[in-house]
């Protein structure tokens, strides 16, 4: 089913765009000619994704229109509609639907290997609903997370950040994955989650705290020294 890296992140990239509730995708060009506002193109937006992860990974129109045929083939019911100058809009009807040919890519899975799965990014755990406040780049982070399905988006335009409910497993891996990307994530959920990277940035805070010299004091013998 699933032949190669590339196919399989195509996948995962096109079933995230095709349940997004915020941002409508039409199948477009390579360019980021004709968006605006929350409609994208949709080839330019899997494209963007897949050479993040590598250079040389990009596909044609013709590939994502074979990929959406073969999702519907497969169970996938799109509410196509047309906007600005009759594009078409692709979304799932279900937005929780389930596409069966992700369940051997959400855990990096091939056919023809015995074992069935290659080493995930993150090792297993407890897993765990996490919030996330992003600051900025979602989709670099998300990457950087394994690709997780959003459970809940939210935006403050305001402030300029976007807000997240993704599920990860917990581990120390995790924590030092968060803590890399530095002030541009902040979890806000599970407590425990945050209790335990509050923990280890004191720690990291008593490790590298700039230490004073003490003060010096004037070397000098004692008065009585042998009298008493």
């Amino acid at each position: 089913m699933i032949q190669n890296d590339l196919q399989r992140l195509r996948w995962m990239i096109l079933d995230e765009a095709l349940r997004d509730p915020v941002t409508e995708y039409f199948m477009g060009e390579r360019t980021k000619t004709n968006e605006t506002g929350n409609t994208r193109s949709l080839i330019h937006y899997v494209n963007t994704r897949l050479k993040a992860v590598n250079r040389e990974f990009s596909c044609s129109k013709r590939m994502l229109q074979n990929d959406v045929a073969y999702f519907q083939q497969k169970g996938a019911r799109l509410e196509p509609r047309f906007r600005r100058g009759h594009k078409r809009i692709l979304r799932y009807v279900n937005l929780q639907w389930k596409n069966p040919l992700l369940k051997a890519a959400s855990f990096l899975k091939y056919e023809n290997e015995a074992a069935g799965a290659l080493p995930l990014a993150l090792p297993d755990g407890p897993v765990k609903a996490v919030t996330l406040r992003i600051s900025r780049d979602e989709e670099a982070v998300r990457l950087k997370l394994g690709s997780p399905e959003v459970l809940q988006r939210s935006t403050d335009a305001k402030a300029g950040t976007v807000t997240i409910q993704v599920e990860l497993p917990m581990s120390e891996a995790l924590q030092n994955l968060v803590l890399g990307m530095g002030t541009d994530v902040e979890v806000l959920a599970p407590e425990s989650f945050r209790e335990d990277l509050r923990q280890t940035i004191a720690a990291l805070q008593r490790l590298y705290k700039k230490e004073t010299p003490s003060a010096k004091k004037p070397i000098q013998g004692d008065l009585f020294d042998g009298l008493f």
